[in-house]
């Protein structure tokens, strides 16, 4: 049985003292990596219409820790190629080893491999087309964000839908969340210039419910949006959606019920990656820009508090910039810079994309870890970096 012990105030024994984590003094204490050729236990080894091997272990888009030592769940997102491959959606355990010094580099090992499956038991596929199921598949499907329940079932955001899904550790789709009808596009496309082209409200093409997030008691999953909503942004002159105005989606995992905030970026060229709960108001936020290498610019993991922000009126659209003095975001706040160069990342080895954001296991001296992992596209000539933190 797989416990869940991430958490903001969660409180540990150290001999007789009791002690309880503290946000300040961020220490990178574990970096490691798998190549770009890694194989994952899929068993998959044909060959994708683009030459890219099937159980190419790649394209992490979220991690969470399940609570036994230093094994994590890991999502892997569409596949290569933006959905262009037929790839079959899946998850990894993986051991995440490190040395609590920090003086010897993370291992990295892959455990096992679970593909997706519908309630029918058919496949989850990342293909573009595939806009609604069919005899052989589930449908198309994103899987951007996962986070273990009190039941031990995974909760997986779909960027697609969006949709909130919950699935057995075996792989099977268990319950479909019903989300808002206006986060839906409701002409889809099969690639993102001809899906925003299509549609004047929803989420935007490949940049919809990007990361989720679940509270300590399990009750409340938080989705959060990579960009805004096409209704909630303007438009280049080759009409690319873009905006500061993102919504963060609160789900009551009980009743169904859902709520609405705002995040605002630091710049529409930026967009998020992942949310993870400390406790019932407060998260900590990927947020970046699209650069890599020495060109990388703005690469943070934000705290943010919805103690004081406004439950908005999700069927309204939202301004394009600043917000009317009768909606306050979300209060937010750096955590992590991960530029600074304290922690000795910056240079030709920033990836563009931070997407995975879990906790993991308690160092004997009661602090926190946070691990933190990229996605390579898949790319043969890119590792997969994970590094972690302590705080």
């Amino acid at each position: 049985m797989r416990l869940n012990f991430a958490g903001w105030f969660v409180i540990c024994l150290c001999g007789f003292a009791v002690c309880q984590p503290a946000s300040a003094d961020v220490k990178l204490i574990g970096r490691g990596r798998l190549a770009g050729t890694a194989i994952d236990h899929s068993g998959q080894s044909e060959t994708l219409v683009n030459g890219t091997p099937h159980h190419r272990f790649g394209g992490i888009s979220a991690l969470e820790y399940t609570g036994d030592k230093n094994r994590f769940f890991v999502l892997a997102d569409r596949g290569p190629d933006d959905g262009a491959t037929g790839y079959q959606c899946r998850f990894h355990e993986l051991n995440i080893d490190f040395d609590e010094s920090g003086a010897q580099p993370a291992k990295i090992s892959i455990v096992s491999t679970t593909l997706l499956s519908d309630a029918l038991g058919r496949p989850f596929t990342g293909n573009a087309t595939i806009y609604a199921p069919t005899d052989e598949l589930g449908g198309r499907f994103d899987p951007e964000g996962i986070r273990l329940t009190k039941n031990n079932t995974l909760l997986i955001s779909d960027e697609y839908g969006p949709h909130v899904i919950e699935f057995s550790l075996s792989g099977k789709e268990q319950r479909r969340y019903p989300l808002p009808a206006y986060f839906s596009a409701l002409h889809p496309g099969d690639s993102k210039s001809a899906e925003n082209k299509l549609n004047r409200s929803g989420r935007s093409s490949n940049r919809g419910l990007e990361g989720l997030a679940l509270t300590l008691d399990g009750q409340f999953a938080y989705g959060i949006f990579q960009g805004p909503l096409l209704q909630d942004a303007a438009r280049t002159k080759k009409g690319k959606p873009f905006g500061r105005n993102c919504r963060i989606v609160k789900l009551d995992t009980h009743t169904g019920e859902t709520w609405e905030y705002v995040y605002q970026l630091d710049d529409v060229d930026y967009g998020l990656n992942e949310i993870l709960a400390l406790n019932d108001h407060q998260f900590l936020v990927i947020e970046r820009d699209g650069e890599t290498g020495d060109a990388a610019k703005f690469k943070r993991i934000m705290q943010i508090d919805l103690s004081n922000a406004t439950a908005i009126d999700g069927s309204k659209a939202l301004p394009k910039n600043d917000l009317p003095s009768t909606i306050t975001p979300a209060a937010k706040t750096v955590f992590i810079d991960l530029l600074v160069p304290q922690f000795g990342l910056t240079g030709s080895s920033m990836p563009k994309k931070i997407e995975g954001l879990s906790h993991g296991p308690h160092l004997a001296d009661c602090r926190q870890t946070l691990v933190i992992a990229s996605d390579n596209d898949f790319q043969a000539d890119v590792p997969t970096l994970f590094w972690v933190f302590e705080y």
